[in-house]
């Protein structure tokens, strides 16, 4: 804790934003926090709660049970409530999933409910209003056939189709029971879909529709997390539901770990205010409850044919769990992650040590002693105990097994057998949605994604045996070929297995090395032998172009690397939280402008200042508990009850990525309009890109157009850079700043690409960049500036191919940073191997392979890697300083607006 000490020493609170704080907290909306976990202080630097007694009692308060308001930071200075904020996004990256990690979905030590827009506003309804829910077979029918063709139904319908199975589910227990299939028929068991459209056609149209049939049927069981990632989601969920009121007893859903608002709510995944908003524009808020509710009535397991236990994540630590604990579970709530947010017990968990323990400043705890559990060691499986004696405190670090039967240093303490029973429950409940299987004893315990449980061949033998069942089926990892076998008994028969069934994930469409996806079958060829019948079905991959969830994240050896380099550093906290907020911003600009537009129905660009904390909380960091509102101030820089949307977004630039706009945007926007020669060329072509007639392109019209239009995207294009692309062409056409393009705009900005002129420059100066005090900004052609006809010249040599995927991988770079607490600055004290002061060519490209590694765009390094590092080289000397560094990786701010 060096550098956080460091920090409150070099840093000074600023009493003027103190005051604008204390002005704007009596008009503030209270912080939503839910359940009964009074949050303890977030984990460290080093993995170890901070150890200011002051600011830890200030900062607790401020965060009780009860609900959060600004005036609790009412005296707090302002360097250690920044200091809180560095703390929270630090627990954000503590969690951040690894791209070198197969599993597809890490949770934080501290889940609150979904943002609380999505809170609002819950549409009605009676299930005993037949009306309201049931659908004639034609209309189900004709629902499938549209969906199958990826269309959605109207509103209504989908309305229906999302009550229906409400209705069905309202009346089963979690454990369903389901006949083994007859001999001669078919038994399907599918795994995570994600959203993957193709994958889910590819296989009905394999295996045929869903019969019931005495003779050949065909039946499914799809094993959870039909949503997320995939950009399809709604469409996948939708098909599922109306094949099970279509098909009721051939068709069988499980409950996933993504069938629950904790995973939907996160930009990463998507499905609330990505998908959904997609397929649902303005009643996306309504259907989304409608789907959030119907995952809360999806059973947890189904048993077949008293043989097969299927579920999608696994199995917990706890000893002897049978059938009828997990029918004796409510599971209509959303997942209690927050109850087993320590390894399968909630944070503040009271224990007395069973043996005498050695302090972490020597002196020892003694056995007896009483305690509480606070927080755990990075991703190991050792937790923080503070315990109370004499007055003082020690902390401890003890060992977790995560089940209290199996704990050895320490007792876990309740204050009734009725609280032991529903934690229990809470760790099972839990553990069948996240859980996943390891092969050595001394991999076993809880798991690394911060939920669930990594269990072991003998936790699965035991479990089987004491329900007599033969086979686990599960889901929720990655395999490769899209099938694995994870544990066999001691006859070498297989006893669990997992099944994936999205190929080609999460990343999309074009990669050869992409994930194969496979269904498990069972065709039992006589009476009795089931799940000896059971076989993987030769595995497929789809092509799937529809992704938009990608990401770029970097090993835990960086992330190490860049917390060392970041130490290292003298910015105060105030400096470093807004250094990283800005580029957590910059990296879902699309998102919050898709999230603002979505709800400006008046289409003007203002909004009510309410609603900046709600789409920052949506789309950067969904944790209730982080301060969007006391950053108000800070971040919206204004006192105004409304914000310009457009406006705010705009002032967070990258100067390398400005240098590669105008040639790439250029050629992109003309491929809209390909022939067009002339001012009433353009004009006459408007009609043909405003589709609705509504005078204006949105963020969500234009997308399509260029996706399909532009050869500027390909397959070594990343997705979510090419969302990039996008957001920045319509904010370049976006003159006046209201987050849409009028006609006038968008025939202006084509003459403008017609003619050569710069509008980049015009919209957004380098010089207006943060750090250049006084600096005006300017217009037009910088022509008098030898710098820039230097870079023109330079990148008049390059393709726009090349040129795409050098700001392809720029953007990378930034959005890799984003998932650490590193900056530019810490780049490069990382990535200057040689501890030299500069970065040569060798360091420059070692350092692009660990940062983009598996990024589509990393297959073409030779031929984009050359310009990236002439333009990062400005002055080019063959090595790269800290400024330059900085300078090319770092999202500023401008001053501009």
């Amino acid at each position: 804790m060096a550098s956080r000490q460091k920090d409150r020493k070099d840093s000074s609170s600023s009493d003027s934003a103190g005051a604008v704080i204390r002005n704007i907290s009596q008009n503030s909306s209270n912080f939503n926090t839910s359940g009964n976990g009074t949050r303890t202080s977030p984990t460290g630097a080093n993995g170890v709660g901070p150890q200011s007694p002051l600011r830890r009692n200030r900062l607790r308060a401020a965060t009780a049970t009860g609900g959060v308001n600004l005036e609790n930071f009412e005296g707090v200075p302002e360097d250690e409530v920044f200091m809180h904020i560095l703390d929270l996004l630090e627990m954000q990256d503590e969690f951040d999933s690894s791209m070198a990690s197969d599993r597809d979905s890490e949770v934080g030590d501290d889940l609150s409910s979904v943002a609380s827009d999505l809170d609002e506003d819950e549409e009605e309804w009676d299930p005993r209003d037949e009306s309201s829910w049931r659908l004639p077979p034609l209309d189900v029918t004709k629902a499938i056939q549209d969906l199958r063709q990826r269309r959605l139904p109207n509103l209504e319908v989908c309305k229906k189709i999302l009550r229906s199975v409400i209705v069905h589910y309202a009346a089963q227990p979690n454990v369903i029971h389901v006949p083994a299939p007859e001999v001669g028929s078919r038994f399907v068991i599918v795994g995570d879909l994600h959203g993957h459209f193709g994958d889910l056609i590819h296989l009905l149209e394999d295996h045929g529709e869903p019969s019931a049939g005495p003779k050949g049927a065909i039946r499914f069981l799809f094993n959870g997390d039909f949503v997320d990632r995939g950009t399809w989601g709604p469409e996948v969920l939708l098909l599922l539901y109306a094949l099970k009121i279509k098909f009721p007893t051939a068709v069988f859903l499980n409950r996933g770990n993504h069938e629950d608002q904790s995973q939907n709510q996160l930009p990463d995944n998507g499905f609330v205010h990505s998908h959904c908003t997609r397929a649902f524009g303005g009643e996306a808020v309504t259907m989304y409850h409608l789907c959030r509710r119907s995952f809360k009535e999806l059973p947890l397991c189904h048993v077949i044919g008293g043989e097969v236990f299927v579920v999608h994540g696994g199995l917990p630590m706890d000893p002897i769990v049978t059938l009828s604990d997990i029918n004796s579970i409510d599971r209509r709530h959303d997942v209690p992650i927050k109850h087993c947010a320590l390894m399968g017990y909630p944070k503040g968990q009271k224990v007395i040590a069973k043996k005498d323990l050695n302090g972490k400043d020597g002196e020892k705890v003694f056995k007896g002693s009483k305690g509480r559990l606070c927080e755990r060691v990075r991703k190991s499986n050792d937790a923080i105990c503070r315990f109370m004696g004499g007055g003082s405190q020690d902390e401890v670090v003890v060992k977790i097994s995560g089940a209290p039967e199996l704990e050895e240093d320490v007792e876990i303490v309740y204050t009734s057998e009725k609280e032991r029973q529903r934690q229990r429950q809470y760790r099972i409940f839990v553990a069948l949605l996240w859980s996943d299987p390891v092969m050595k004893p001394s991999q076993r315990g809880p798991s690394k994604r911060g939920a669930g449980a990594f269990f072991d061949s003998k936790v699965t033998q035991e479990f089987l045996k004491v329900n007599k069942l033969k086979v686990l089926l599960r889901s929720h990892e990655k395999r490769s070929d899209g099938f694995s076998i994870e544990h066999q008994n001691g006859k070498g028969h297989m006893i669990a297995a997992t099944v994936f069934s999205a190929s080609n994930y999460p990343r999309g469409a074009g990669e050869p090395m992409g994930n194969k996806a496979a269904v498990v079958v069972m065709e039992p060829k006589e009476a009795g032998s089931l799940a000896s019948s059971l076989v993987s079905w030769p595995a497929w991959r789809v092509g799937f172009t529809e992704g938009l969830m990608s990401n770029s994240k970097v090993s835990e050896e960086m992330k190490n690397k860049f917390q060392e380099a970041q130490a290292a550093l003298t910015l105060g906290p105030r400096a470093r939280a807004l250094a990283k907020l800005r580029e957590l911003t910059y990296c879902v600009r699309p998102q919050l402008l898709g999230y603002w537009q979505a709800i400006d129905t008046e289409a003007g660009g203002v909004l009510s200042r309410e609603h900046w904390a709600r789409g920052m909380r949506a789309c950067v960091i969904a944790d209730d508990d982080f301060p969007w509102e006391w950053l108000e101030p800070y971040m919206l820089k204004s006192l105004d009850l409304e914000f310009n949307y457009a406006v705010f977004l705009s002032q967070y630039g990258n100067s390398l990525a400005r240098k590669l706009a105008s040639r790439f945007y250029g050629g992109s926007m003309m491929s809209i309009l390909p022939g067009v020669k002339t001012k009433a060329d353009i004009e006459a072509a408007w009609n043909t890109v405003d589709r609705n007639g509504d005078g204006r392109l949105s963020y969500q019209e234009l997308r399509p157009i260029l996706r399909s239009a532009s050869s500027g995207f390909n397959d070594d294009t990343d997705k979510i850079t090419m969302e990039d692309h996008i957001y920045s062409l319509l904010c370049i056409m976006d003159r006046d700043k209201t987050g849409f393009v009028d006609r006038e705009e968008f025939v202006s900005s084509m003459m403008g690409f017609l003619t050569g002129e710069s509008l980049v420059e015009t919209s957004f100066s380098m010089e207006s960049f943060e750090g250049k005090p006084g600096a005006a900004p300017q217009t037009g052609r910088r022509s008098g500036c030898p710098a820039s006809r230097g870079i023109e010249d330079q990148m008049s040599e390059w393709t726009d191919e090349e040129i795409s995927q050098c700001l392809a991988s720029t953007q990378g770079v930034i959005r890799a940073l984003s998932t650490t607490t590193g900056c530019a600055s810490a780049v490069f004290q990382v990535l200057d191997e040689d501890s030299d002061g500069a970065i040569d060519r060798e360091e420059f490209r070692k350092g692009l392979r660990q940062l983009l590694a598996g990024l589509p765009v990393m297959r073409n390094m030779s031929k984009w890697e050359p310009l990236l590092w002439k333009l990062v080289d400005e002055d080019g000397s063959g090595l790269v300083s800290p400024h330059e560094m900085n300078l090319a990786f770092s999202v500023r701010e401008t001053l501009s607006i």
